[in-house]
């Protein structure tokens, strides 16, 4: 009989892609639906790139396993400004068909268990899994400052596994945040650096979302401990280049023996990147200013659409602390937990169903990050609208305000005017519920 391993027989399909294939099964139905389930920015290509893309079609050779050479080159000096001569010249650099499987090859690569802040992107814990490795949660406290990673909380964390028979080798830390929308404040940074110095510890940044920063600063720990920190990263959300798979890795040479096992990794997987998308992803990366200017105007209308998201939730009484960057809020429902729990809703997983099946809006619940199940959290994206429509009304000055919000992304307006009724309905103990 042939059967299937037992790790993926129980290994769920990714909740973020659960939700959209959901979201477009309904939406082929004629139903409407408010999708807040899945983070793909909604901005069109640029034309640079689609020129250079249809350039390079003739390109169908294959590539050397690390990348072009001039992506590569390309790539390394738009990031000398950002992380330093240091860190850039103690790095090698590595192309793959999205940053997610340079997380895994590097999870794969380095042996031992993963710490994992919680909360955290959806795949980690599962890309760990299927390694055979344990997953070791790290506690972290979400505010309207950041998200924040106590050192000692992290230190404890890394004893007790240790004291348990584990053995605590690597850490992601993303920012800003998929789930929460939060980025670790800069200033905080050197400390969790030091502690992994100290400890042994890799550190993975998993820096995807590092442009779509809010107040325009990029933060990343990198030069803090550039001997043990790889960078991930690549186009997928500042440029909406989710679909082209292309992704960037930073390998630290202070690993000994890392690159080449990267490079052994790519070489018995997935080869090398489609060559076209390669050659056309070099002009993302020389600077001009349409490109630049085109981040800019995304994040602006990104910043508008998940802080009017926050203002809306906490209008509702929900904890959500203001986004800081990428696409999502990470709202807290602990204020309505007893009436919640009268009205049977007793864990995110109970809030996620109720929100879809009453209300055709597809969240996702906060256990797909990390939280315990009676945690009462959602990871909510804000990419529900019209890009294209958007983009070119700010490039042709409208103002971005509710007005803009109201008329390209009502959508997003819906959706909070549905946690309104949601909490209003079940966070509320009736005399019924009473009796």
């Amino acid at each position: 009989m042939i059967e299937l391993t037992k790790i993926i027989r129980e290994l769920p399909h990714s909740p973020t892609l659960w939700a959209n294939d959901l979201v477009h099964a309904k939406r082929a139905n004629d139903e409407t639906v408010y999708h807040m389930g899945f983070g793909e920015s909604p901005f069109p290509v640029p034309d640079r790139l689609k020129n250079a893309l249809a350039d390079a079609a003739h390109r169908k050779e294959y590539l050397t396993v690390d990348g072009l050479n001039d992506l590569v080159d390309a790539v390394r000096e738009y990031y000398r400004p950002i992380y330093g001569d240091a860190y850039i010249d103690a790095t090698d650099i590595i192309v793959a068909p999205g940053s997610k499987l340079i997380l895994y090859a590097l999870q794969m690569a380095i042996e031992g268990d993963l710490l994992m802040p919680v909360p955290s992107w959806v795949s980690y814990d599962p890309q760990a899994k299927m390694l055979h490795t344990d997953v070791i949660k790290v506690p972290t406290i979400l505010d309207d400052a950041g998200y924040h990673i106590d050192p000692e909380a992290l230190r404890k964390a890394i004893t007790d596994a240790r004291a348990q028979g584990k053995n605590p080798s690597k850490i992601i830390i993303n920012a800003p945040s998929n789930p929460t929308g939060l980025s670790i404040p800069s200033e905080e940074l050197p400390a969790i650096a030091k502690i992994c110095q100290e400890e042994g510890v890799l550190i993975i940044s998993d820096e995807i979302y590092g442009f779509v920063s809010f107040d325009g600063k990029y933060r990343t720990i990198a030069p803090h401990a550039a001997e043990i920190t790889a960078v991930t990263t690549g186009l997928s959300k500042h440029l909406s280049l989710g679909g082209w798979r292309i992704g960037v890795g930073f390998i630290p040479k202070g690993v000994d023996g890392l690159h080449n096992a990267m490079r052994c990794i790519i070489s018995e997987t997935w080869s090398c990147v489609s060559a076209p998308v390669q050659q056309a992803c070099v002009e993302a990366y020389k600077g001009h200013q349409d490109i630049e200017d085109h981040i800019k105007e995304c994040t602006d209308i990104h910043s508008l659409m998940n802080k009017t998201i926050s203002k809306g939730l906490q209008s509702h009484g929900i904890i959500a602390p203001m986004a800081q960057g990428a696409f999502y809020n990470y709202p807290d429902f602990e204020p309505f937990r007893e009436a919640f729990a009268v009205n049977g809703l007793n864990t995110s997983q109970d809030i996620h169903e109720i929100l879809l099946n009453e209300y055709n809006l597809a969240t996702l619940p906060g256990k797909a990050f990390g939280a315990e199940e009676d945690v009462l959290t959602l990871r909510l994206s804000g990419c529900d609208y019209d890009g294209a429509a958007a983009l070119a009304a700010y490039q042709s000055g409208a103002s971005l305000d509710q007005a803009f919000i109201e008329k390209y992304a009502p959508h997003i307006l819906k959706s909070i005017t549905i946690f309104g009724e949601f909490v209003a309905k079940y966070g509320f103990i009736s005399k019924s519920n009473v009796a």
